[in-house]
């Protein structure tokens, strides 16, 4: 038997964990925060090849994560399954359609509630041409700086998760014990139905530029409000100082909000305050002690936090800090 050239490794993350999720793209960061409250599980895998690699994520519950990518790789990323769109870097995208991110590009993902599985292949430009040149005849028309997407047709849609469901469930069974020629099949199956997705809306009509200057509006708003309620973590949540912060109406944040996330910025923050409330329990050192956390995130009664933590992460904070 040949040596195998490829490594597969799988592992699951039971119970929310935002540092365990940390790297679950290979050689990146991707901050994780929850956004529902639930029993969180996550199996993750990763297939590396000698010139590429392949991750892929299925979870339980819906979260944010936000991150960039590799220096030096191209991202070819896609919901393998969703219950309905995810909201992408200011726009809905739907399961099987593909996304085109550059060297270094950013991500800024929240899916709906409901199951979901994720992929990403990352793989230098000069390898993924020189397979799209050996498939298609021509070079790919990839960005030089940040992303793009454009709706898949349901066969191409269909054909990219079917390759990536494969390729996963046939490294899976074999558990690294291939042959290089089953390694080689598996990464061609791969860059086949990449290559094909890619291809098929590169030369598509471009979106107009009035609606990509309205996605990229709402994705900045998003953001930019996000980091004021994340700099005011510990204190009461206030709708007129978000708004004055942002120079938008209150009712178009909340729209706004609802739009992205399925509930209003004063839950998003509630929620944010108690994802770090749980991070830093689960990390805790010395003599820290829940009153002291809960504290430290605007948490001022120990009994609703108590009840508030149970309820979106189904365990007691004296639970988390013991673990």
């Amino acid at each position: 038997m040949d040596e195998p050239m490829a490594h597969y490794s799988r592992f699951v993350v039971d119970g929310f964990d935002a540092d365990a999720l940390l790297g679950v793209v290979r050689d990146t960061r991707f901050e994780q925060r929850l956004l529902a409250a639930g029993h969180f599980r996550a199996c993750l895998q990763r297939l590396v090849f000698p010139e590429f690699s392949l991750d892929s994520g299925t979870y339980t519950l819906p979260i944010f994560a936000s991150g960039s990518f590799s220096e030096g790789m191209i991202a070819l990323a896609l919901a393998v399954s969703c219950t309905r769109p995810m909201w992408a870097n200011g726009r809905w995208i739907g399961a099987g359609e593909v996304m085109v991110f550059a060297e270094d590009s950013e991500l800024n993902v929240r899916p709906w509630p409901g199951g979901w599985q994720w992929a990403v292949l990352l793989i230098p430009r000069e390898v993924l041409q020189k397979a799209a040149v050996r498939r298609i005849g021509r070079e790919l028309r990839l960005p030089q700086r940040g992303w793009y997407s454009r709706p898949s047709a349901p066969g191409i849609a269909h054909s990219l998760r079917y390759g990536v469901t494969k390729v996963l469930d046939d490294a899976a069974t074999r558990q690294g014990l291939v042959t290089s020629e089953q390694v080689a099949a598996q990464a061609e199956l791969l860059l086949a139905v990449f290559v094909d997705a890619v291809s098929a809306s590169d030369a598509g009509p471009g979106r107009r530029e009035r609606g990509v200057w309205l996605e990229r509006h709402r994705d900045a708003l998003v953001r930019r409000a996000e980091e004021f309620l994340k700099a005011n973590l510990d204190r009461p949540f206030d709708s007129l100082s978000l708004s004055l912060a942002l120079g938008v109406g209150e009712r178009q944040l909340e729209r706004l909000f609802r739009d992205v996330y399925g509930h209003g910025p004063c839950h998003w923050q509630q929620m944010a305050r108690l994802n770090h409330a749980r991070s830093a329990l689960l990390h805790a050192e010395g003599r820290a002690n829940v009153t002291e956390i809960a504290t430290r995130y605007g948490f001022n009664h120990l009994g609703r936090f108590s009840v508030m933590y149970r309820n979106v992460f189904g365990e007691c904070p004296r639970d988390t800090l013991r673990s």
